[in-house]
């Protein structure tokens, strides 16, 4: 598998296109790349950078079309082949993501081509129910905790987490009888695991109802309590939020899911929102004084409120510790767009060493459960923003 996007490529414009990409200023590296792009159609370089920020954006349709284009172009394209299964991925379209999926190099997407042949016959994500629900926090601490029915089951407990997709613990999927097809290699900061892939017939959240929802396991370890004793039994991820315009409203205690995307909401603050991956919600952020980088929004850290690849907490002058495990240190200011936090509480070597340059372009810090505590926290999929409002 090839991927040339990385190549110095005598281009001026698009060199400097491809520093701006890696220093995670997308805009204005594809405005660059449109102009190669202008004078030289072909160039799959271009064209194929061109498409990824086009994801990134969560213009599926034109991401599709134009990824197609550079694997005709170039049938072993390798970032294209997993940004094309992606896009699939995101949009539901699980027929022609199976057919894909055997020529797509690694184990990044949470998805099986078994598991999604599964799904012949019916439509992923088919929502209904009433156009607004407030689904009321059983917890809020260590993460926001909410009651969710399986397959018609009791209500059982899972914590909300934007650095996850929908999960099952395996024991609890075992229980309700899940049909599995197949597994993954699941990644969390505690070290990889068989992620098995699942499709589950009916998620139900207060009045609202979700037909045909892929799922994956995580291990019985991976579980939070709430005050009352009881255990989680999952997460609800970002595979599920993105279907609706929603808000995690940590003043008012409640998961907000619209279903009218285009709804316009009110915030002091906001930042942009980028989609990468099956799950990856990036924004961009500062950390003390150093300029402005990519991060990944992920709200499932637990009493934390950031932490980062060592690399930053060394070039932000955050002192850390020797030696390998965690280690708790405060960050003096992390910001994200124009949300501001001050002596934020950081964990050292939480942050996964893959992840810092696994995309093509640099993620330098993960703002998490602690920085967003004061906020309603909206993920905008239309508009592509995050907001934060305190008075929501």
């Amino acid at each position: 598998m090839r991927d040339d996007t990385t190549l110095m490529t005598g281009d001026p414009n698009l060199d400097k296109a491809d520093e701006l990409f890696e220093a995670g200023d997308f805009d204005k590296a594809d405005v660059l790349y449109k102009q190669v792009l202008a004078t030289d159609p072909g160039n799959v370089p271009a064209l194929a950078q061109h498409a990824y920020i086009t994801l990134l954006a969560n213009r599926l349709p034109t991401a599709k079309r134009l990824l197609k284009r550079v694997l005709h172009l170039d049938p072993e394209h390798s970032r294209s082949l997993n940004n094309l299964a992606d896009a699939l991925w995101r949009a539901g379209e699980f027929a022609e993501l199976a057919e894909l999926l055997p020529s797509v190099p690694g184990d990044t997407l949470s998805a099986t081509a078994e598991q999604l042949r599964s799904f012949a016959g019916r439509r992923p994500y088919r929502i209904s129910g009433p156009p607004v629900v407030r689904v009321p926090f059983a917890a809020s601490d260590p993460l926001p905790l909410i009651e969710a029915s399986v397959n018609g089951g009791p209500p059982a407990l899972f914590f909300l987490d934007t650095g996850a997709l929908f999960a099952l613990n395996q024991d609890y999927a075992d229980r309700l009888g899940i049909p599995m097809y197949g597994h993954t290699t699941g990644k969390t900061i505690f070290g990889e695991h068989k992620a098995y892939q699942g499709r589950v017939d009916r998620l139900t959240m207060g009045d609202l109802r979700i037909d045909q929802v892929p799922v994956h396991t995580i291990p019985d370890t991976i579980r939070l309590t709430a005050p009352d004793g009881r255990t989680t039994q999952g997460a609800i991820g970002t595979s599920v939020l993105a279907r609706f315009l929603s808000t995690i409203d940590h003043p008012g205690r409640a998961l907000v899911l619209r279903r009218n995307t285009r709804e316009t909401i009110q915030a002091e603050h906001s930042a942009p929102m980028w989609f990468a991956g099956d799950h990856f919600l990036l924004s961009h952020g500062t950390v003390n004084d150093l300029e402005r980088m990519v991060f990944f929004v992920d709200t499932g850290g637990g009493d934390i409120g950031f932490t980062a690849p060592l690399s930053t907490f060394a070039a932000a002058g955050i002192a850390v510790p020797p030696g390998e495990g965690f280690h708790p240190v405060t960050v003096g200011r992390v910001t994200l767009g124009s949300a501001v936090r001050r002596e934020v509480r950081g964990l050292a070597g939480a942050f996964p060493a893959w992840f810092e340059n696994g995309f093509g372009f640099r993620i330098g810090g993960l703002p998490t459960h602690e920085f967003f505590k004061p906020y309603a926290l909206t993920f905008d999929f239309e508009r592509m923003r995050v907001l934060m409002d305190t008075s929501a």
